[in-house]
């Protein structure tokens, strides 16, 4: 795939854009010509991003205050988005959270409902609201729209963190909203995929370090590319995804985790 701006025209909303896989995200799209809106609970975050984006940058940026489990303040988010641009071409439904250090049946019921909310009712408030617009976008083709959900290796059966009960269900939710969403979309020339990375250096396993080794260890893990991924790895992964050459596929859960998951399968 060459440097062209083929995301030129058209806008990327990125929820959870102040920080990690989102900002860097939004960092990728923007040298692909796109114009951003960049959505997080975090104010101060996604000015930060804004302010790396423009650095390299000249794209139109809006930057979009909301929680996204909550359909109301979504909604609000949309009207703003479509006074400033008549089109949003590519969703990444990034934004998410671990619930902290627990296996699932000893989670209490508001950390259940608080990740639940976040990770599973989020990207649903987010695509329910907006897919009406995308459907309606003829002058893109052959595809109106994308949708990338980010959801974890954590979220399949193979690569199941014990630790992070609540949050390994909600990606496995996120996975299954990816497929269901592709066969509902299809016919609306939308793609709908999802990306699973592996352990990642991203916020959530560096607010505590000792879990990336305590969930090889618990498992008796080898990551095969003996390496922690780095989030633009999966940055990359998504521009192809919102290329052209991405446009046949969807339904499709990626993982990238460097052949973690093989480890934990071995043959």
């Amino acid at each position: 795939m060459n440097n062209e701006k083929f995301l030129e025209g058209k806008v990327a909303l990125i929820t959870g854009s102040g920080s990690g896989f989102g900002r860097k995200m939004a960092l990728s799209f923007a040298e692909k010509g796109a114009d951003l809106v960049l959505n997080d609970v975090n104010l101060e975050g996604i000015k930060e991003t804004k302010n790396l984006v423009l650095k390299d940058n000249e794209v139109e940026i809006l930057l979009a205050k909301a929680d996204v489990s909550k359909l109301a303040e979504v909604e609000e988010m949309a009207d703003k988005v479509f006074e400033v641009f008549d089109n949003v071409f590519l969703i990444v439904n990034n934004a998410g959270i671990d619930g902290g250090l627990s296996t699932s049946l000893k989670a209490k019921e508001e950390m259940y409902d608080k990740v639940m909310g976040v990770n599973v009712k989020g990207p649903w408030n987010i695509t329910k609201t907006f897919f009406r617009k995308m459907k309606r976008q003829k002058q893109f083709k052959p595809v109106r729209g994308k949708i990338i959900n980010i959801a974890s290796t954590a979220g399949t059966s193979s690569g199941h963190n014990p630790m992070l009960g609540v949050y390994s269900i909600s990606k496995a939710a996120v996975i299954a909203q990816t497929r269901v969403w592709a066969l509902e979309l299809g016919s609306s020339d939308i793609t709908v995929n999802s990306i699973a990375p592996g352990v990642f250096l991203t916020p959530i396993y560096n607010s505590d370090p000792k879990l990336i080794r305590q969930f090889l260890d618990s498992r008796n893990v080898k990551i095969p590319i003996d390496k922690i991924g780095e989030a633009q790895w999966v940055a990359d992964l998504a521009v192809f995804l919102a290329s052209s050459t991405a446009d046949y596929i969807t339904g499709q859960n990626i993982v990238i985790d460097g052949g973690m998951t093989l480890s934990i399968n071995k043959l």
